[in-house]
């Protein structure tokens, strides 16, 4: 009986043996040596795109003349379904920030205390950490605009609350209201927060990204990200598509690589078990949620060229512009009045793996446009659909992410 494999079957290279693998660059544009990531992704469409002119040159034959090269970028999507910790870089990368994660705060010796009302800090809410009086510095790393977990098992707190201000270090401060659910109960010893996330913030960050194939490697530098979009469908599995614009491509044998990390093993997540909710102003729609897409683009973003050479001489990061789109079950005119009336707030949508470990992905300061609820025909549960644009805090920060964890 024949055994082993037959060899020469295959018509060209193969989707399954074509590793695509990414770095962050040190130098713009410059490949860096070092480890660098394999992918996990669904399907990818880099590419080099020529910009070329054929000049309206005079011509004894009648034919065109010669197509001469004006310029070269790259650009293409990474596509994959949401899995957790897989694309966290190039979430950083569209937000211009790195992930945080900060071990529980607790004043120790010392306690935290919880005012509603501080006139001190523009009659907001706010939590000081002291001792016996004595500010305690203990939130130097906690960003203006972290999405922050506030726990007290002892007095059943467990909420989440946008950081809007700090004062020395020692006092965070947060919208009015926020705390609300605390209400006048005093913290108990145990009373920690804690930040696990990240928050847009003003970091460039390009990425070399590589395609193996036939042996050889085609090597696409400075590319950054200038759009995420994760879209949760019911009867769907949650998925992201990245975009980048980049500077060049070259083809080459030479692997600048010390190692690659293996990709990525978390469970895929799901919008049934998985699908943590959606908050709008505070509080879920009375319909069931249908869709949420997160828009996390960059406006204005570009490259400069120059002559001399193909590719880029430095690259536009622009701004960061976030928003929502949520379909869900029309109930009631809840959110219709909060669009009435301008309200602005926080808007998030939550999910996590059979693992535990998920995303909650927040508006900080969002505002409801355009909602509709269309009766589109006979024997049907009318849907509402609504658009919510990111707006920044006073203080500054549009949008975060924040590392759901399993209960320990």
């Amino acid at each position: 009986m024949a055994t082993g494999a037959t060899t020469g079957y295959a018509a060209g290279e193969q989707t399954n043996t074509s590793p695509v693998d990414y770095a962050q660059e040190v130098t713009y544009n410059i490949a860096p040596a070092g480890t660098y990531q394999r992918l996990r992704l669904t399907g990818e469409s880099l590419a080099a795109q020529d910009s070329t002119s054929t000049p309206d040159e005079i011509n004894n034959l009648p034919e065109v003349a010669e197509t001469v090269l004006t310029g070269r970028s790259t650009g293409g999507s990474v596509n994959g379904v949401l899995s957790y910790g897989t694309y966290d870089d190039f979430l950083a990368g569209v937000l211009g920030a790195d992930f945080t994660s900060l071990a529980a705060i607790t004043p120790s010796p010392g306690k935290f205390t919880v005012q509603q009302v501080d006139p001190g800090n523009g009659n907001l809410p706010t939590i000081w950490a002291s001792n016996a009086g004595t500010s305690l510095s203990v939130f130097g790393s906690v960003p203006v605009g972290a999405y922050v977990r506030i726990l007290d098992p002892a007095n059943n707190i467990d909420l989440y609350a946008v950081v809007i201000g700090k004062n020395a270090g020692s006092t965070l401060i947060f919208q009015a209201g926020a705390l609300s659910a605390i209400g006048s109960i005093s913290p108990s010893a145990s009373m920690s927060i804690i930040y696990n996330g990240v928050t847009n913030s003003g970091l460039g960050k390009t990425y070399t990204i590589r395609k193996k194939l036939a042996g050889e490697w085609q090597v696409f530098t400075g590319n950054m990200v200038n759009q995420v979009q994760i879209q949760l469908q019911k009867g769907q599995v949650p998925t992201v598509q990245i975009d980048f614009i980049g500077s060049d491509m070259t083809v080459t044998t030479v692997d600048v690589s010390s190692a690659v990390n293996a990709a990525t093993t978390s469970p895929l997540m799901d919008v049934v078990g998985g699908f943590l909710g959606c908050s709008i102003f505070g509080q879920s729609p009375a319909g069931c949620i249908q869709s949420a897409t997160i828009t996390l683009a960059r406006d204005g973003s570009g490259q400069d060229t120059g002559m001399g050479h193909v590719g880029a001489c430095g690259i536009q990061f622009g701004a960061l512009k976030a928003s929502m789109d949520i379909e869900y079950f029309f109930k009631d005119y809840t959110e219709f009045l909060a669009w009435q009336a301008g309200q602005k707030g926080q808007v998030s949508v939550s999910i996590k793996g059979s693992d535990g470990y998920g995303y909650q992905f927040t508006l900080l300061n969002g505002r409801i446009f355009n909602p509709k609820n269309p009766i589109s025909g006979k024997n049907a549960t009318i849907v509402t659909t609504i658009s919510v644009t990111g707006n920044p805090l006073p203080g500054g920060g549009t949008f975060a992410i924040t590392r759901i964890t399993p209960t320990s």
